[in-house]
């Protein structure tokens, strides 16, 4: 028993003395370099979970800014929506500007709820009828749509939207002088949009009025040069005008 012990106690004193040896024994420069090795390997990838670890960190605070902001409409926005719909109000700018970005988006009940917000803050607001108009018009509702600019017109008897949309149901209608006096009317008061000038050149087409057709399908091109419709409309037209030049011609 005192051997067995002896034994053991002369076990751990080795052991001891070993663990001493090892860790004060000097580093050779195969253990440098694999130290180093080992050192480089850690720091990248710690480098590596720290990038990881923040990237996803910018990622869920990018995230956590961008969620519900959508809808949000920035003091700039609502400055220019004012400026664009001769709006004092920022309020009814802002649900004017969120109308008309429902109809782009084919959103026919937010544009009408928007319109209706409107009219419940001022029952005068010509724009917030159009709206009212050209949401009935898409769905077909075109004796809706034709009160609806009547309307509009009558709040603001200079609002070329009210025209262009009274045009439009013209045309359909196949009423084609009153649609070319709306759709004239629309464009003197704003020169600057495109597919009003091409709808006037449809109009002018149907009455074979082909060089008054070209000139409007012209200016749409020239206004839009991306949509390469209406210079094949002009092209088509003016085509249009020679052939019936050359029989009218024929026919003295």
């Amino acid at each position: 028993s005192g051997g067995r012990l002896l034994e053991i106690g002369i076990i751990i004193c080795l052991t001891v003395i070993l663990f001493l040896l090892l860790r004060h024994f000097p580093e050779t420069g195969e253990s440098h370099k694999l130290k180093d090795t080992l050192t480089k390997k850690d720091s990248k990838t710690f480098n590596f979970f720290s990038k990881l670890k923040k990237d996803k960190t910018q990622e869920a605070i990018m995230g956590e800014i961008s969620k519900g902001q959508e809808n949000i409409v920035t003091p700039v926005d609502i400055s220019s929506a004012q400026k664009n719909y001769s709006e004092e109000d920022p309020q009814i700018a802002t649900l004017l500007l969120q109308a008309e970005e429902a109809l782009l988006q084919n959103d026919l009940r937010l544009a009408e709820e928007s319109a209706i917000d409107i009219l419940g803050k001022n029952k005068k607001c010509a724009q917030a009828y159009v709206i009212i108009g050209k949401v009935a018009f898409s769905r077909g509702s075109y004796a809706d749509a034709k009160e609806s600019y009547g309307v509009a017109l009558r709040c603001n008897p200079d609002l070329a939207e009210g025209y262009f949309g009274l045009g439009e149901l013209s045309l359909r209608e196949e009423n084609y002088s009153d649609a070319i006096e709306k759709l004239q009317k629309a464009v003197s008061i704003n020169r600057g949009i495109a597919e009003w000038h091409a709808v006037l050149g449809r109009a002018y087409m149907e009455v074979r009025q082909y060089a008054k057709a070209a000139k409007s399908f012209k200016k749409a091109a020239n206004l839009d040069i991306d949509t390469r419709e209406y210079k094949d409309l002009a092209t088509q037209a003016e085509s249009k005008l020679r052939t019936h030049s050359s029989v009218f011609r024929s026919h003295k």
